[in-house]
């Protein structure tokens, strides 16, 4: 049996090359639960390699990562929650705020009808103010709004999770960017229209990429329905919010 990762040859249980694990397969639910009780608050080695890897062949990589080729690679929940948690720091030292802040700001106008609603705007408040967390909780409706799109490409929805997860994390590198050249004095509302504009581009480059064996008219239609699922499933999840905060 050859690596999944380097493709040399092992006869154990880790690769004598590369040293990993000669048992690693395809992403299913235990799979995940492994990813997830230990990686999120693990930061290993690979988070410059991983990035460099996802602006200059994104697709192909994350491609690679679900083939099993993932020694060098920073784990996908943990790129999310680490990059995301530098953004969220960075913007308040900055005196700025995220995307999500930005949102929820809506909801807390003085001649908005949901000032009546305290609790409701109190949950909105909590998710501002731990974006990392919030983050993490809109993977699953991100990652459901893709696979139900790209059905019939072969990706199951932990794979789809993994995929949106990398997706995360490097937009929030690409914000962290923006955040920067903000210093400069620039125009607020075109920087902020840059950098929706960035990550819209660099997910459809991704999604490109990824879904590479579907056709090209078919690819632009499921990447424009998984925005819209999206943003379907992000309402319903206010609506049920709402609900609870009511």
């Amino acid at each position: 049996m050859n690596c999944k990762n380097c493709d040399q040859l092992v006869e154990g249980n880790f690769c004598s090359n590369c040293g990993q694990n000669s048992k690693v397969g395809r992403f299913n639910f235990l799979t995940f639960i492994k990813e997830v009780s230990g990686s999120i608050f693990q930061l290993n080695r690979g988070i410059l390699f991983t990035a460099k890897e996802l602006f200059i062949r994104p697709g192909k990589t994350i491609r690679e990562y679900l083939g099993g080729k993932r020694k060098r690679h920073f784990k996908p929940l943990a790129y999310t929650f680490t990059l995301s948690t530098i953004l969220y720091f960075l913007s308040k030292y900055l005196g700025g705020e995220t995307q999500i802040s930005d949102f929820i700001e809506g909801f807390n106008g003085d001649e908005n009808e949901f000032k009546n609603f305290p609790e409701f705007l109190s949950q909105l408040d909590w998710l501002a103010k731990n974006y990392s967390y919030t983050i993490l909780m809109l993977l699953p409706l991100n990652s459901l709004a893709s696979y139900i799109a790209f059905k019939g490409f072969g990706y199951n929805y932990l794979e789809h999770l993994v995929l949106n997860a990398y997706i995360t994390g490097q937009q929030a590198i690409i914000y962290l960017i923006v955040s920067l050249l903000k210093l400069g004095d620039l125009n607020s509302e075109i920087m902020a229209t840059l950098s929706f504009l960035s990550s819209i581009t660099y997910t459809f480059i991704v999604f490109w990429q990824f879904f590479s064996t579907g056709k090209k008219f078919s690819r632009i239609l499921r990447f424009i329905l998984t925005y819209f699922l999206d943003f379907i499933l992000l309402l319903i999840g206010i609506i049920l919010l709402f609900q609870l905060g009511h």
